[in-house]
């Protein structure tokens, strides 16, 4: 098995983090269009979870990959780190 740059404790915690962010923007919302795409976000934070969670190594590699060069530097940006 390759080794991850980062542990699966955290990758989970960077998609929920995600995953609960877009939650909490689709309550405030009205517009239906936007609330559909915040709904395509979350489904797939949650098949997210469930593939760092699976047995298939290649798909938790890939999601990890995601988060290390994606969501990591996404959600740095979002609480103003960089």
């Amino acid at each position: 098995m390759m080794k991850e740059p980062i542990s699966l404790d955290t990758a989970l915690q960077i998609v929920g983090s995600l995953k609960v962010r877009a939650i909490k923007e689709k309550s405030t919302l009205t517009n239906l269009v936007e609330k559909d795409a915040l709904d395509q976000k979350i489904k797939m934070y949650l098949k997210e979870e469930k593939m760092l969670y699976g047995t298939d190594d290649m798909a938790r590699l890939s999601v990890m990959d995601k988060v290390v060069h994606y969501y990591s530097p996404l959600i740095k940006q979002m609480n103003g780190v960089l």
